[in-house]
């Protein structure tokens, strides 16, 4: 069994925030999954991007603004979404509170493209330690 600390994670920045931790299973003896553990302020969320494998964004408080594949929903902590492999997405808080996700991806690395929109605007720094 490993205990892992959060705060010892390499973080995301979005707008000079911290936003999430990056669990990456590869660095804990090779656990095939890796994960964002995402705190986002409202309208906060990574630019447009996506994923050669399944992402599963699990809400654990707040409401989230989820577009992937051009269909937007809002999702609650009574649900789970799956984004499929290669579909461009990107989230956000929804409304006048933060948003906190559990966002698994099925990969011991994570892996992330990011792809061009004109409407992206954030401040985006990846696997700040």
């Amino acid at each position: 069994m490993q205990i892992v600390k959060k705060d010892s994670l390499p973080s995301v920045r979005i707008d000079g925030e911290v936003a999430a931790r990056i669990f990456s299973g590869a660095k804990y003896d090779n656990v095939s999954v890796s994960a964002f553990i995402v705190d986002v302020a409202p309208g906060i969320g990574p630019n447009r991007h996506q994923h050669p494998y399944e992402e599963i964004f699990v809400i654990t408080e707040g409401t989230v603004e989820l577009e992937a594949g051009g269909e937007v929903l809002h999702a609650t902590p009574e649900e789970i979404v799956i984004v499929p492999a290669g579909v461009p997405h990107r989230f956000s808080a929804a409304g006048d509170g933060r948003a906190q996700m559990v966002n698994i991806h099925a990969a011991a690395e994570v892996v992330t493209e990011f792809v061009p929109d004109a409407s992206d605007s954030s401040s985006y720094e990846y696997n700040h330690a």
